[in-house]
């Protein structure tokens, strides 16, 4: 009987498993397509998130109070304050995001080939830990903690996962830029939410203050909490509903963005001091010890540099990329353009927090 005909129940197993595979794969290959698609519209959702901020907190609350207070008041050194700590953080914020959308998170080298490895010793390690690893969508060897994105379509060298809200990969060479998002943008986001905090107290007393009230609009009708809201807001001319909605909306988006930021921060924190990405941290049970950990001081510096000027900037130093060059090699593998990039073919490949070990103590051509 034909065994591919619906009449027959009872399809071979190697058919029904290729139809399953066939179907996951256009599954995957049309998410893959939204998702890259995705990431330019939450580019453009993010920068609409910052200008909201931004206009709540400079032109319509602390913009119009340094202008109109004393100079030498405190209301005036304080917003003066609050507008200069707010434009740094907002700074900080967008350069860090543009680095880590903008930076390439980490290609192969072209030509990139793998040491030999023992086959029974490849068995007892896990997928990420094997030193000869072989990708059939880019057809080229990747190295060791190496990584395929199917949104990117490219391997990505210590990828730790593809993020939708930078539309980019994050990768070896981009990842500090990513932490630091999460930082500055947390401290922006708690100091925006402190510094409006009177604002958005004052709008529920006024509306408490307004239900207590009570009477009649001079129409006859009864007036409501809204109605003395707006009356007090006419009299100072400093307010309107349009802007009580904006300082509400912000201070809500803060205090939500804040407390969903942090829970990113503790688990990536703990993630870069024991040099484990993501993706590896679902294969840690599998290779207890997890043999990249060098120690927290080491790890830390292998991400964010070892000069400590370089630790809160969105940018690497010379020596720290040559470093992440050398990355690439981490299991001991090789390409055609080593020595232009500085680094010795003969030579190990540095650990985590070292410098790396570089042609005869030269600097990286790229970077030098």
């Amino acid at each position: 009987p034909d065994s591919g005909t619906r009449g027959d129940a009872s399809w071979p197993p190697s058919l029904a498993m290729a139809v399953g595979e066939m179907w996951w794969n256009v599954f995957a290959s049309k998410a893959c397509l939204f998702l890259r698609a995705l990431g330019s519209v939450m580019v453009l959702i993010v920068l609409s998130l910052l200008g909201l901020t931004y206009y709540t907190t400079v032109v319509l609350v602390y913009g119009p109070l340094a202008a109109s207070a004393e100079p030498d008041s405190y209301e005036g050194r304080f917003a003066t304050w609050v507008l200069v700590v707010y434009h740094v953080l907002i700074l900080m914020v967008l350069w860090s995001y543009f680095a880590c959308v903008l930076t390439e998170p980490g290609r192969v080298p072209d030509g990139w080939t793998p040491p030999e490895e023992d086959e029974e010793v490849g068995n007892h390690k896990s997928n990420s830990e094997k030193l000869r690893r072989f990708c059939r969508k880019c057809t080229a060897w990747k190295p060791e903690r190496c990584h395929h994105c199917s949104v990117c379509g490219r391997c990505v060298l210590k990828m730790d996962h593809h993020c939708v809200w930078v539309a980019n990969c994050v990768g070896a060479y981009n990842y500090k830029f990513f932490l630091l998002f999460l930082l500055y943008t947390f401290a922006a986001t708690v100091f925006d939410a402190v510094v409006l905090l009177s604002n958005f107290v004052a709008f529920f007393k006024d509306l408490q203050a307004g239900d207590a009230g009570g009477g009649q609009n001079p129409d006859g009708t009864e007036r409501g909490p809204l109605d003395e809201i707006e009356t007090e807001f006419e009299t100072t001319q400093t307010h309107n509903g349009g802007e009580v909605a904006c300082v509400f909306v912000t201070f809500v988006l803060d205090v939500a963005f804040a407390a969903s930021l942090l829970g990113f921060i503790i688990m990536h924190a703990n993630l870069n001091l024991s040099n484990m990405t993501t993706i590896e941290m679902y294969e840690k049970k599998k290779t207890l010890p997890w043999r990249y950990n060098q120690g927290h001081h080491k790890n830390f510096k292998e991400v964010f540099g070892v000069s400590w000027v370089w630790w809160f900037v969105p940018a690497h130093g010379a020596d720290h990329l040559r470093r992440l060059l050398d990355s690439s090699r981490v299991s001991g593998g090789s390409y055609p353009d080593m020595e232009l990039d500085g680094l010795d073919p003969s030579d190990g490949p540095s650990i985590a927090g070292d410098s790396p070990r570089g042609l005869n103590g030269g600097t990286c051509g790229p970077c030098g």
